[in-house]
Order: C-alpha cells, then structure tokens, then sequence
C-alpha cells in the first residue's frame, strides 16, 4: 500500500528516542537483529540513510531528520488512537446475542447463562429462540452473535464447539399401552399417533430420519412448536412423542410415563459462532465458558437442570 512499512517508522522512533539499538529492542520486546534490519529495510525503501553510525555515536542525518519529523506524528497519533479504543472499551456495555431452542431457553440456559454473568456481570446478554433451523439462520444473518442448537448443518463459514449429546425419548399418557415397557422399538411407536415437532426441528429431523430408515411412515397427529403444549396434549391422552429426555421435568413425570428407545436416538448439541468473528473476545470468552462447562459436565456427571430439579436426579 505504501513505499515504507509503518512498523519500520515506529521501531525508526524508538531508536532515534533511545539512543541505542539495544535499549529499542528492550523497550520494543524485539531482538535487536530484528531492530536493525527494520531500520534497514526503512532506509531501503526510503533510498538514503536515516542515521549516522560509529562507535558511541548514532545522528540523524538531514534526510532522517525530516523522516523522524513524520515518525514522532505517528507515534502519537498511534497512542491517541489506542487511547481511544480503550475508552470506547470501558464505556460501552458489551451486548453478546445469544440463540437456542425454546426447549433449551427454559432448562438450561439459566445455569449457563448464570455462571457466565457471574464471571462477567457487565456483559448485557439478549437470549432469542427459535428452531434449531431458524437458530442457525439468525447466525448467518448477523441477528445473534452464537447460537446452542442440535444437529447443525456445518459450513465453512461457522465454528462449531460439540458441546454435549442429548438421548431422545417416549412419552406416553400413565395409562397407554406401551407404559409399561421399560423399552419400545420405533415399529412399536407406528401403531399410535404420534405429535411432532415443527419444520426446522432436529428433534422432528431424527425421529422421521430413523423411521424412514425401517420403511414406516408416522401417523402424524399434529405438528407443533411449543414442547410444553407436546406434553400438555400427551397427558390428555391424544397421542404420543418422542421428545429429548432433559424437556420432562419431575413434575410432569406424575402425568407422564417416559420409556427408552430400544435403539437409542441422540442430538448432539453444538455450539456455533462464524469464523468470521473469531476475534471478538466476548464471543470467545462464551466458548471457552461452555468448554469449561462441558468438563465439568463430564468429570462430574452434572446435570444442566434447574437446581430444583438437580435435587430430585438421584
């Protein structure tokens, strides 16, 4: 873009301000091997030399007068500038713009939020939910800065953290037939009607991918949105639905019977920024929250549920 490298006018300065190679180079936290070749390199490209060398003497010549003129301007505007950005830095609130699914809003994204608010208080947080689908969309579209979803679609534009496996379930009213399984086989699951969840869901994604595998075609009861009306409905006894295990809370158990698939169905919840903005250092510091979490979910075998509900996990 230029004749002349700006890092070689600012090393330029600092010698010329300290007097000596060596103490450049401290002060720079460079070799001085690497001072002096930017000096060089700076007397290359401006065609003439800057300084005057000889044993204990180092003088500006009449050209590296005027340059250095020029250098000393940059240097503090360089400062102004880092000046500025710090105060920016300080005042203005952080705003990191947080997706996941409705099911995930309410079970687990209080204690992950809450442990990372309470690492980082002044960090204002807008949490949005969607589909998995819609969730991924709103990432690309600039709308939330991360998104926690499952089973994304991976492009090259995206970073994607694994961040746990999620086991899918049945749930059946207390006195349908199949409640008193321990285990149902998805051929079992086609005798009844069955309330899905909407386009875009992973959940919904999985269960018509695994049935499509073994040639059946669900008898669809309804699609719906909502996970609390999926449950509200299959307590009343108007169908069944495969849902993920950590949506049924002990509360619901009394009205609802949950029974495992005997070829286990599972989400792989990810978590999802764009490579683009890898260098934004509160998306980062998410990221690193959620992989901090992720080991102790691990070593511990910590449950990501409300804490009245961790009470009753025996």
């Amino acid at each position: 873009m230029y004749s002349y490298s700006l890092n070689s006018l600012i090393i330029f300065h600092e010698v010329v301000r300290c007097r000596s190679f060596s103490k450049a180079a401290e002060f720079l936290c460079m070799t001085q091997p690497g001072v002096s070749n930017h000096l060089s390199q700076l007397e290359a490209q401006a065609g003439c030399a800057l300084l005057q060398r000889g044993k204990g003497l180092l003088a500006l010549t009449k050209e590296g007068k005027i340059i250095f003129k020029y250098a000393e301007k940059m240097v503090r505007i360089a400062g102004e500038i880092e000046n500025t950005i710090q105060t920016m830095q300080k005042e203005a609130k952080p705003l990191l713009k947080i997706g996941t699914i409705p099911t995930y809003s309410k079970i687990i994204m209080p204690n992950i939020l809450g442990g990372f608010q309470k690492t980082y208080p002044h960090v204002l947080i807008k949490l949005d939910t969607g589909s998995s689908e819609e969730m991924e969309k709103s990432l690309t579209a600039m709308q939330n800065d991360i998104v926690i979803v499952a089973n994304p679609r991976i492009s090259k534009k995206l970073y994607a953290f694994p961040f746990l496996n999620e086991e899918l379930v049945l749930i059946t009213p207390k006195d349908h037939p199949l409640s008193k399984k321990n285990s149902v086989s998805l051929e079992e699951i086609s005798d009844y009607p069955l309330i899905l969840r909407e386009e875009g869901s992973a959940t919904r994604k999985i269960v018509l991918s695994a049935l499509r595998s073994i040639h059946i075609t669900p008898s669809v009861l309804i699609e719906v949105k909502s996970t609390e009306f999926i449950k509200e409905w299959v307590s009343q006894g108007k169908g069944i639905s495969v849902l993920v295990k950590s949506a049924i809370l002990n509360d619901e158990k009394r009205h609802l019977r949950i029974i495992s698939l005997q070829n286990p169905l599972f989400l792989e919840i990810s978590v999802l920024s764009l490579k683009s903005k890898r260098y934004n250092r509160w998306i980062q510091r998410f990221i690193d929250h959620m992989r901090e979490l992720k080991n102790v979910i691990v070593s511990s075998d910590l449950k990501l549920l409300p804490p009245s509900e961790q009470n009753h996990v025996h």
